[in-house]
């Protein structure tokens, strides 16, 4: 028994009016951004940054605090 499969051929001039139905660039472009790897990488490093540097100045401060 065979099924046949049917494919939609789809026009240039529908796939443009259906692109133009999901909303402006903008938002396409920031989603974009949110996914791009290199960009998660870099808030991950900028964290761990800024965690490193609030918890250098709690030691430092429970150290030196108390002397002043």
């Amino acid at each position: 028994m065979t099924i046949k499969k049917q494919i939609k051929i789809i026009k240039q001039a529908e796939r443009n009016d259906s692109q133009s139905d999901k909303g402006p660039t903008s938002v396409r472009k920031e989603t974009d951004e949110k996914r791009n790897p290199g960009t998660i990488v870099a808030e991950w490093i900028s964290e761990l940054r800024r965690k490193k540097v609030e918890e250098t100045a709690q030691g430092f401060h429970s150290l030196f605090g108390k002397a002043a």
